[in-house]
Formats: structure tokens, C-alpha cells, sequence
């Protein structure tokens, strides 16, 4: 149990007794540390007779009374009514002991079945700045689901048909050029394609015309056309199963817009006999004005099954395969009033959906020049970012081929994640590989000091016989930051937020680098303070490492 947990238990028996009730009550970490480690304004926020001052002391006094436990170093009360606690450092040791022991989260027994669907990167269309932050924060919040106690289903939805990809095949064709040896000239050519489709399909009306009639043949298999799709297909999916692997990212199962189109049509078809879609203007729609939404078209004029067709037929496939808890789809905010209807319409034709379907919004990326756009070619691509911050790496820091390429995906992965996941992230190739910033790299070096510290102690017990009283305000300040990872972990699944694991690693390191620079460790006054520190150190060591690890990001044991 948590430290905070056994808080809230011991003082809710308290406040049971006193006739108080304890569902308000919130711990917080006061941000002075003369105020404690934890603090509560529950005597201010309940109803009492008596000033909350007083009924602060009253709940105080009561505690006392019964036995504070061993916890507790001191309880006090400050006006107008917080109650700050401070807790014993050899308790904090404890605790830190039980972090170190913990090497890894992942080993907790789960809990059945939550589905993170993200990445969706469309076939023929090339891997953006978006979808890197979208692939990020979906890693990193299945890692952090798990180490908060849940079976995790990484899954995929590609988007291999539909009118994008009639665009870059009509491109394709009328650019005429010879098929490309090399993966990434292949794929240079159906990012070109696709713009010349674009633009051809807004100003040309005959090929409006011929690319509507590529969409209907992929569709329907065509023969005549189906060859090429296939082949351009599978050059994009090598293209996106490279950036995957780069990215240490293996879904459970990928699954395709082309497989899902067919039962998405006869879905809204029977639909349509019960009632639940409409016929309007030649298309069939879902009636979501009816609920307080929007209508959408779930088939458009030409019978053809539209996104939210295919959605239908998505979750009825992830339920039969998976029969998932509840399923979370990191997807971008333009697509919140989508969501709503999407989801309305799944409750009338598959209602063991209802209550399980979450869109999971997340902010916009940008350099410094504006968003970006694959429809027009304005588009900045994720693997260009990843080489270039790698290329920027070792010219500034003459780093090895393969210790760049893990700094430079950790510089990445943090830029795109140490922000609040509805922000928009405005991306600073040299903010992200400063080794003295708030960056990824930072703690990367951070945990390689600690490592090189650890590997010269080789041969010295780490353990600690009897606390130093008069412990330094580093080390204090270490003490008291550490203990509280797990809350951290914790508050991070509630929130789907990876930026909260991203600050406090920021804090600890910080704390840490000030601690080593202000004080010695292998060559401390005594065999028991360096056993100490060694001890800080080996837990800073393994926190970092294991807050890494849920944000994706390899930890190189030197640097």
C-alpha cells in the first residue's frame, strides 16, 4: 500500500469518529517544505459548527489521542485549517527500498482487458509530426496502464482505402515514373503522388471524375487496379513497420479500413430496416440531432461505406476479438464532434458498447512554422525529425552512431510527451537535445552519472545501518522526492497524462545533479554516510530508469 492510501485510511477512521465525512478528503504535497510532506483542507471544506481552525486541531487532537502511527514524524495545524504532515526518514528509506526493489512495473497482476488504439497513419499518404507525437503518447500511455494494474491490447487502425488513396494511385499513374529501388525513394514517390492527386482532384473536374471511379474499383477489387494498390500498399506498410520498430512499438494486432469496409455497409443496411439510420439525399445517414448531436453520413451516394460506416465494423471486430473492458482511441481533437455521433450510432446497433468507447484527445505538433499538411506537401515528416535531431546530436555532442540514435528517439519521445496532452507541442529541435534542460537527454545523462558513480562503488555494500541525524538539505530534499513515484505513476493512468512522470523525473534529476555537485560521495567522511549516498544514488538510478521506461526511453548505461 501507498503511503498516501495508508494516510487516507488512518485518517478517515479518525474522522469517522468524529462524525466527519471523509469522502472530500485530499492529500497534496505542500510546494514549501517547512509545510511537510503532505498536507489536507478537509476542517476547511466540510460543514461544522466550529471554525475550521479549531476543527483542524479537534481532528488533530483525536488522531493524538488514539496514537499517531510510526509514520508520522510530526502533525501540525496551520492556519486556517490545513493539517500538515511530515513523515519519518527512516520511513522514507523504507519506502525507497520497496522503489528499488521494484525494478520494473510491469510484473503486477493484471486486471482483464483495456484496448489503446493508436498511430492510424493512412497507406499511400506519408508518417507526419502528428503521428509521431500520436504513436508517443499511445506507447506511453499502454506502459503506464500497465504498471497501474491493466491488461493492455496495443492495437492499429490503418486507413488502406478510401479516397486518399484514390488520389495517390491517380498520381501514380499520371506522374509516370519508374518504380523506385529503395524503400524510402518509394516512398518519396507516393507522397508526390498523392499532392499531384490532391491538387488534380480541387481544380480538374475529369480527374475528379477519374480518381471517384479509382475509389469505386478499389473497393469493388478491380482487377485492372487492384495489382497496383496491393503493391503501393505494402511499400507502405514496410515504411510504417520501420518507424514502428525504430520506435520500440509492437501492436497486438493492426487492423485495416479494407477489411472492415464491407460489414460496415451491411451494419448500417440492417440499420436502416430497424430504424436507426436514414435515407437523405440519396446517402444514409445517423439521425444525431435526434440526440443532442449532428447528423453524419455513414453511406454516401454511391453506396460507398464512409469512416464512420467502418467504425461500426471496427469495434465489432475489436469486441469479438478482444472483449475489451473498455477501448481508448488516441485520436486528435478536430475529431471530438465525429466521436460523439460514431459513438451514439454504436449504441443502437451494438449496445454491449455502451460505456466502453473513450476518444482520447491529445494537441496539435508544430516546428515554428505553422501546421502541417500532407494535402499540400507542407508537411514535416516524422522520420526527417528523428534523423535530424540525431544528425544535430552528434555534431554537437560527437556521439556513436548507435548511442545518438537512442539519445535522438529519447529527445523525441520526451519533447512530444512533457506536455499536457490537450496542449499543442511546439517543437525545439535544440531545447530537446540540451543536456542541461528540461529534456529527455537530461535524464538520460542523469542516470548514466548515476551508473558511473555506482560502477566505481563496485564492491561497496549499499545499505544503511544507522541514519545520519543531521542529514544535508540535498539529501533531504532526495529523501523526500522519491517516495512519491508511485503516486506519480499512479495519478499519470488516471489522467492519461505521461507529462506528470516527465516533470517529476525533471525535479529528481535536478535534485540529484545538485546533490552530486555539492557533495561527495565515494570519498564522504565516513564508510556509513558513503553507504548512504550510494543508496540515494542507486535509487535515483532505478527510479529514472523505470520512469524512463514508461515514457518509451532507453536509458544508456553511459554517455
Amino acid at each position: 500500500m501507498m503511503i498516501a492510501d495508508q494516510i487516507r485510511k488512518d485518517l478517515t477512521v479518525v474522522l469517522k469518529k468524529l462524525k466527519i465525512n471523509s469522502k472530500k478528503l485530499v492529500l497534496e504535497h505542500p510546494a514549501e517544505v517547512n509545510y511537510g510532506d503532505y498536507a489536507t483542507n478537509i476542517a476547511l471544506i466540510v460543514k461544522s459548527e466550529i471554525a475550521p481552525y479549531d476543527l483542524a486541531n479537534k481532528i488533530v487532537n483525536t488522531w493524538r489521542s488514539q496514537g499517531l502511527p510510526e509514520y508520522l514524524a510530526k502533525i501540525e495545524v496551520v492556519k486556517p485549517g490545513f493539517i500538515n504532515l511530515s513523515l519519518e526518514n527512516k520511513f522514507l528509506i523504507t519506502q525507497i527500498q520497496e522503489v528499488i526493489k521494484k525494478k520494473r512495473f510491469t510484473k503486477n497482476k493484471a486486471q482483464k482487458g483495456v484496448m489503446v488504439e493508436f498511430a492510424h497513419p493512412n497507406t499511400h499518404k506519408q508518417f507526419h509530426l502528428g503521428h509521431l507525437r500520436n504513436l508517443c503518447l499511445g506507447e506511453a500511455i499502454c506502459r503506464i496502464l500497465i504498471a497501474n494494474k491493466n491488461e493492455i491490447y496495443r492495437v492499429n487502425y490503418q486507413g488502406d482505402v478510401g479516397l486518399h488513396v484514390a488520389k495517390c494511385l491517380w498520381g501514380f499513374l499520371n506522374l509516370k515514373k519508374a518504380t523506385p529501388r529503395s524503400l524510402r525513394a518509394k516512398i518519396e514517390l507516393l507522397g508526390k503522388a498523392y499532392v499531384k492527386g490532391n491538387k488534380a482532384y480541387e481544380t480538374n473536374e475529369k480527374a475528379k471524375m477519374e480518381i471517384e471511379k479509382l475509389n469505386q474499383q478499389i473497393y469493388s477489387q478491380d482487377k485492372e487496379i487492384i495489382k497496383l494498390w496491393e503493391g503501393t500498399r505494402a511499400w507502405s506498410l514496410e515504411y510504417f513497420e520501420q518507424i514502428y520498430q525504430r520506435l520500440g512499438i509492437k501492436f497486438d494486432r493492426l487492423y485495416f479500413e479494407s477489411q472492415v469496409a464491407e460489414e460496415g455497409k451491411k451494419m448500417v443496411l440492417k440499420g436502416l430496416k430497424k430504424k436507426i439510420f436514414q435515407e437523405s439525399e440519396g446517402a444514409i445517414i445517423f439521425p444525431g440531432e435526434k440526440y443532442g448531436l449532428h447528423n453524419r453520413v455513414f453511406l454516401n451516394q454511391k453506396g460507398l461505406p464512409t469512416y464512420e460506416a467502418k467504425d461500426l465494423a471496427l469495434a465489432k471486430q475489436q469486441f469479438a476479438d478482444f472483449s475489451p473492458l473498455k477501448i481508448f482511441h488516441v485520436v486528435g481533437p478536430e475529431q471530438k464532434g465525429y466521436f460523439e455521433v460514431v459513438f451514439k450510432a454504436l449504441e443502437q446497433v451494438l449496445p454491449k458498447t455502451i460505456g466502453k468507447e473513450f476518444h482520447l484527445m491529445y494537441g496539435w505538433v508544430r516546428l515554428k512554422k505553422g501546421k502541417m499538411s500532407s494535402r499540400t506537401g507542407e508537411v514535416v515528416l516524422g522520420e526527417w525529425l528523428l534523423d535530424e535531431v540525431k544528425k544535430r546530436l552528434r555534431k554537437t555532442y560527437q556521439m556513436s552512431e548507435s548511442l545518438a540514435e537512442k539519445v535522438a528517439v529519447g529527445a523525441v519521445k520526451y519533447s512530444l510527451l512533457n506536455f499536457n496532452t490537450l496542449s499543442e507541442v511546439v517543437f525545439d529541435i535544440e531545447e530537446s537535445i540540451n543536456l542541461a534542460g528540461d529534456s529527455g537527454p537530461y535524464l538520460q545523462y542523469t542516470y548514466a552519472r548515476c551508473q558511473s558513480v555506482l560502477t566505481k562503488a563496485e564492491g561497496v555494500k549499499i545499505e544503511i545501518i544507522n541514519l545520519h541525524p543531521h542529514l544535508k538539505a540535498e539529501e533531504i530534499a532526495l529523501l523526500r522526492t522519491l517516495y512519491q513515484f508511485p503516486e506519480v505513476v499512479q495519478q499519470a493512468g488516471e489522467k492519461f497524462s505521461p507529462n506528470l512522470i516527465c516533470r517529476f523525473l525533471f525535479d529528481l534529476a535536478q535534485k540529484y545533479n545538485l546533490f552530486y555537485n555539492r557533495h561527495s560521495i565515494l570519498k564522504a567522511d565516513n564508510k556509513e554516510l558513503i553507504r548512504f549516498r550510494l543508496f540515494l544514488t542507486s535509487a535515483v538510478s532505478q527510479v529514472i530508469k523505470n520512469g524512463l521506461n514508461l515514457l518509451g526511453i532507453e536509458a544508456p548505461e553511459k554517455m
